[in-house]
């Protein structure tokens, strides 16, 4: 499964990456800090999993996350955020999780199997 990380803060992608790398099932496609970058890459091809930053920044993540639904309604939307406070919103657009930074892997790897049960790890 292809995913992709959106998020203004470069290291944050970078972090998340490095947890996602333990999982052989998922194929990294890039880490995108506008959302000029990220509708870009989305167009040409859609991801199957998406995390996508929540906050005060140019990145429009309730906008990106509908373009993503639309181009793949399969696709599964995680947002992140540093503020816990975004996760209510982040589950009213009807998110797929809620990961808070930094990143922790128990948590992830806990979001993966509800998302897509033993075959996520």
């Amino acid at each position: 499964m292809k995913y992709i990380i959106a998020d203004p803060k470069e290291q944050n992608g970078k972090d998340l990456k490095k947890i996602l790398d333990d999982y052989g099932m998922l194929y990294f496609k890039g880490n995108f800090t506008t959302l000029e970058e990220a509708e870009h890459s989305i167009c040409v091809e859609p991801p199957n999993i998406a995390f996508i930053s929540m906050g005060k920044s140019e990145l429009n993540a309730f906008k990106l996350a509908n373009l993503i639904r639309d181009l793949n309604q399969f696709a599964k939307v995680i947002f992140i955020s540093s503020q816990a406070e975004y996760a209510v919103q982040a589950f009213e657009c009807e998110a797929d999780g809620f990961l808070l930074i930094p990143f922790e892997g128990k948590k992830i790897k806990n979001l993966m199997l509800r998302c897509f049960g033993k075959a996520g790890t």
